[in-house]
């Protein structure tokens, strides 16, 4: 008589002693799901610098390096006209170009007019530095104190930092009024005219008594940091709320 068949199904995977399945033969996923490493951004202290906080202090502290380099333009030259003897009576433009256009007495008037011009735009082009570097400092300062977690350790820290980020937003206006209002008083005195006509009796444009695209630059980057320290102050009190809800219903630690 013919043994009848088995209904059991076979086995499957690996068996160990006793026909138990041995240790971490279960279901294995295809090589390509395994989790990919940590980013540079995904450790503890670095994923501050995802949040919205991070990014507005980012755009300050650009805005201040863009403002500390436009103010520069005005600090770092005398502009306009420099005499070199020793090449036989060439001169030459600071901005490039050899010339021949003034001789003599010229000459020499053009580069006294130069420095007085360049002595007048010396304190404004050096307090737009100034204010340029402080706000490059104070915005990587605060990217650093996020860093750290300081905020969700003493929350009371976001609100001195929305204060900070308000008094920097009201202190840039009369600072901008300040900026412009120096430099066009720079440009109307008689220093600024009369080199400007000594320049277009040789034929040279550049050296109208009028902005130039540096100090509109530095202008317009600090009216734009106005409103990214507002923007920042809001997010301040934001964060604020949070690490209080945080702090009485701790569900998830939520980065700032």
């Amino acid at each position: 008589m013919a043994e009848p068949s088995s209904s059991r199904a076979p086995r499957t995977g690996r068996s160990g002693a006793g026909g138990r399945a041995a240790p971490g033969a279960g279901r294995r996923g295809p090589p390509g799901r395994r989790a990919a490493a940590p980013g540079l951004l995904e450790c503890g202290r670095c994923r501050y610098l995802r949040t919205a906080r991070a990014c507005g202090q980012v755009v300050e502290a650009v805005l201040a390096l863009l403002i500390l380099v436009c103010s520069s333009v005005s600090y770092g030259s005398t502009g306009g006209y420099t005499g070199l003897p020793g090449l036989g009576g060439i001169y030459y433009y600071h901005y490039g170009g050899a010339y021949s256009g003034f001789s003599g007495a010229d000459g020499d008037k053009a580069q006294q007019l130069d420095q007085r011009f360049y002595l007048l735009k010396l304190p404004i082009a050096r307090a737009a530095m100034a204010v340029g570097g402080s706000l490059l400092v104070f915005s990587c300062v605060l990217i650093l104190v996020g860093v750290l977690r300081l905020p969700w350790r003493f929350p009371a820290w976001l609100l001195l930092e929305c204060v900070l980020d308000v008094a920097v937003a009201i202190g840039m206006v009369p600072a901008l009024y300040y900026f412009f209002h120096f430099l066009l008083g720079v440009y109307n005195s008689p220093v600024c005219k009369e080199r400007e006509q000594l320049y277009q009796s040789k034929g040279y444009q550049g050296f109208r008594c009028s902005l130039h695209a540096a100090e509109i630059a530095a202008g317009l980057w600090g009216c734009i940091a106005v409103l990214a320290y507002l923007l920042s102050a809001g997010l301040a009190v934001r964060g604020y709320r949070t690490v209080r809800k945080l702090k009485q219903k701790p569900v998830e630690l939520y980065e700032l």
